[in-house]
């Protein structure tokens, strides 16, 4: 499931394609100075009143609208943790929420407009869906299998010594990231993913940051999809790279 908040007073534009599309939840969240929609978006939310919520402030602040969608994506969090929650907003101010929801295990995104959504629906053109990270999922786990049990029959023939090298090799092989191409979502969660494991020894050099990047997305080091990666780490907070040496607030 999918549920979709949309910060109108940030994003004026609204793909109607998303409304009363099967297993998305709509939520429209309208400013209180805020006194007009259009008539196309009105009569799509009057046919599909089951799936969406429209929310009007009654009284303005600064950060009110901010305040009010993170009390609806909470409840729809509690309601259902495993599904994915999309924040439409251009406002960086949410990612701090975003950072904090995602070390709980909640599927949260922002995007700053419908166009960035990466899950499929009947108007979506260039579909990059989640079952894709599913089967990706699926097919390194079946590598992983497949590797321990290639590992066994060499064990059998080698020395003990000889066994647990090359078992460890193989294991090692399986566990490479896929090299399928990443959405700048995706990458960014398993580059976040991998560095806030307990064991993990965090790059002490910017050269050791490039290339682990580099080996957990498949993006070259000069490329503005890594470069993405970075600025995504160091404008929620995690990465400071104004030294001589990269320091994490991991």
């Amino acid at each position: 499931m999918n549920h979709v908040f949309v910060d109108f007073e940030n994003v004026h534009q609204v793909d109607l394609t998303l409304i009363g599309a099967k297993a998305v939840s709509f939520t429209l969240m309208v400013g209180a100075k805020h006194t007009k929609l259009d008539t196309d978006l009105v009569e799509k939310l009057m046919a599909h009143s089951s799936a969406v919520q429209l929310v009007k402030l009654k009284s303005s602040g600064k950060n009110a609208l901010d305040f009010a969608l993170a009390y609806y994506l909470g409840r729809a969090a509690l309601a259902d943790p495993t599904a994915y929650f999309h924040i439409i907003s251009k406002d960086g101010g949410f990612d701090p929420l975003i950072e904090h929801l995602r070390a709980r295990h909640i599927h949260v995104y922002r995007h700053v407009s419908c166009a960035e959504l990466t899950f499929t629906w009947p108007g979506k053109k260039i579909p990059v869906s989640e079952p894709i990270v599913v089967k990706t999922v699926a097919k390194k786990a079946v590598k992983k299998v497949a590797a321990k049990k290639a590992a066994k029959k060499v064990a059998k023939k080698a020395s003990k010594k000889a066994a647990k090298q090359v078992s460890k090799a193989v294991v090692d092989a399986a566990a490479v990231p896929s090299r399928k191409v990443l959405t700048i979502d995706q990458a960014y969660e398993r580059v976040y993913d991998n560095f806030l494991k307990p064991t993990k020894t965090l790059p002490a050099r910017y050269k050791a940051l490039w290339s682990e990047i580099k080996q957990l997305t498949g993006f070259e080091t000069d490329s503005p999809e890594a470069a993405d990666v970075i600025k995504r780490l160091k404008d929620a907070g995690l990465l400071d790279m104004s030294g001589d040496r990269p320091v994490f607030s991991i």
